[in-house]
């Protein structure tokens, strides 16, 4: 599916693509990236080997590079405009464009070209235009993508055609305005165009190219998916599907699943964080080579960072006149790498997934629970409850202690919620099981016991090998609980995590779902953006438990 060159048919991508050809704009390579980032002020070139530089026309001795964006080390959601909802305002949202395009022109402009998608079905060009003052962030982008070099760009000449445009992002991390402190993102999805107004952080270039590329996805009766997927032996590809912090990339990314895999049951992952499901062709394709990932586990001189590409928003100290990156999020939170997946078996792309598991901070639920209704488990994604990873996004303080609902784990969703719920529902048809995993804690505030990474990671082998026996849930319609939880996961299991019949604790599990059921209702009587077809099984549920507690 490469994609084709296409007129513009919108003001936005008229005035993003016009820029990209002016005097002032020439296309650059990685390796050309490379020597300006080197250059750059606040750059630091580490004593770390790059992590094969060949593969980008590197030379062999290329260290990797870290880069400190300030205050400000997560994405600003807050900054995010899109096109479709400006009305009255779309003519003042255009004028600010074209101004703050004129700006960057009368600058040294970059434009960099890569590939989002790695199957030979799917594969659509990106363009990046930013001053060359940022050329680290344009390095970084472009060994995160499929870098325009070969094999890549032979196998995108000979991949599928779609009828899309080229996905264009524009980049001004210099760009500023009163009226915007923190920076200002539009967005015109129907066009696949971007412009990154007054952010530094890398993360916005890396989300904002694949918020379009996911559309594309939808388009072409895909779904999006903000998540990991692997395959475990001969297994069904099993995803997952979370925010960060959520345990995502911790579980895709297991190549043991705490010793219990066993030795012929070989992993491979496909991605820990984006990826498309291809509803007419049965297949999953990874969108980028390589991972974007926290450091905050990355001890000081740690046998990962062999792997690594580059760094942000990490420390660095010398040693024996040796630079070293210090990372475990001592400097600041969301301390961040790119890094090559030849860290574990890998590969591009698999089958359809057998299993979807929905990751949510969720402590009135137990740590897994089988979705047995299509409807309801179309509803526990788009309900999709958890908490804010601290750093990752740049929030007020207050909210990174309040529990979110953020449907399908995807805040860079830019089409209709109702086009992701039907896109899964279509997906749950076609037989994929559907599974909800809380990796945080369960039970009443004060009360909550821990569920430790190694007992997920064990869950998801259960799930893999279907050695699970489930029983309905009385309190929870469509919802199926462990028969066997003691058997396979320990003698305390069920102790711990068994929902029990305590009135207050039914009581705290109404009012969750109660704030599913009122969130989905505001996406339906304000924003027009939901179907009662996925909110009647959460309302069945809590009439359910109404009637438990209506004698007392």
């Amino acid at each position: 599916m490469a994609s084709i060159q296409i007129p513009p048919r919108s003001a936005w991508r008229a005035m993003l693509e016009s820029a990209f050809y002016s005097n002032s704009v020439k296309k650059t390579t990685i390796p050309e990236l490379y020597q300006l980032a080197v250059k750059q002020p606040e750059v630091i070139v580490t004593s770390h080997p790059f992590h094969k530089p060949e593969q980008f026309g590197l030379a062999g001795d290329t260290k990797i590079l870290v880069s400190n964006d300030g205050g400000i080390v997560g994405r600003t959601a807050r900054a995010r405009r899109l096109v479709r909802q400006m009305g009255k305002e779309k003519g003042e949202y255009l004028r600010i464009l074209s101004e703050a395009i004129y700006r960057l022109n009368k600058r040294e402009g970059l434009w960099l070209e890569a590939i989002v998608g790695l199957h030979p079905n799917f594969m659509i060009k990106a363009n990046l235009l930013s001053p060359v003052t940022d050329a680290k962030n344009m390095f970084d982008w472009g060994i995160n993508f499929a870098p325009w070099v070969e094999p890549w760009t032979d196998m995108y000449r000979n991949s599928q055609r779609v009828d899309e445009p080229d996905i264009l992002v524009l980049a001004d991390p210099e760009w500023s305005d009163p009226r915007f402190a923190d920076g200002l993102v539009i967005i015109d999805e129907d066009e696949n165009c971007a412009a990154l107004l007054g952010l530094r952080y890398f993360g916005e270039r890396k989300k904002g190219t694949l918020t379009l590329a996911w559309t594309i996805g939808t388009r072409q009766n895909m779904v999006a998916c903000h998540g990991g997927i692997k395959t475990v032996g001969e297994h069904p590809p099993i995803a997952v599907f979370g925010l960060s912090g959520s345990g995502k990339s911790s579980l895709t990314n297991s190549h043991d699943h705490a010793g219990t895999l066993k030795e012929n049951e070989k992993v491979t992952v496909i991605h820990d964080d984006a990826f498309l499901i291809d509803l007419d062709a049965d297949f999953t394709v990874a969108l980028e080579p390589s991972l974007f990932d926290k450091t905050d586990a990355v001890k000081f001189n740690d046998p990962t960072i062999k792997y690594f590409y580059s760094a942000q928003n990490v420390g660095v100290t010398q040693l024996n006149g040796d630079r070293l990156i210090v990372a475990e999020d001592i400097r600041n939170e969301n301390g961040r790498c790119i890094k090559s997946r030849d860290m574990f078996n890998h590969d591009n792309y698999c089958g359809r997934p057998g299993s979807v598991i929905w990751l949510q901070k969720d402590p009135s639920l137990p740590p897994i629970t089988k979705v047995a209704d299509i409807d309801l488990a179309v509803a526990m994604g788009a309900s999709l409850s958890t908490m804010r990873a601290r750093g990752v996004e740049n929030v007020p303080p207050e909210e990174l202690e309040k529990l979110v609902i953020e449907p399908f784990a995807n805040p860079f969703r830019v089409h209709p919620l109702m086009v992701d719920c039907q896109q899964f529902r279509n997906l749950f048809k076609l037989g994929t099981d559907c599974y909800v995993m809380n990796t945080n804690a369960f039970g009443l505030p004060d009360k909550e016991i821990n569920i430790p990474l190694q007992l997920s990671l064990s869950i998801m082998t259960a799930i893999i090998r279907r050695t699970i026996k489930w029983s309905e849930w009385s309190h929870f319609p469509g919802l199926l609980i462990p028969e066997n939880g003691t058997e396979i996961f320990g003698e305390d299991y069920d102790k711990k995590y068994r929902p029990t019949d305590e009135l207050n604790y039914l009581k705290f599990l109404r009012r969750r779902m109660q704030d599913r059921i009122t969130y989905l209702s505001n996406k339906r009587d304000i924003e027009s953006d939901m179907e009662n077809l996925f909110i009647d099984p959460l309302i069945a549920a809590r009439v359910a438990i109404d009637n438990i507690l209506k004698p007392v």
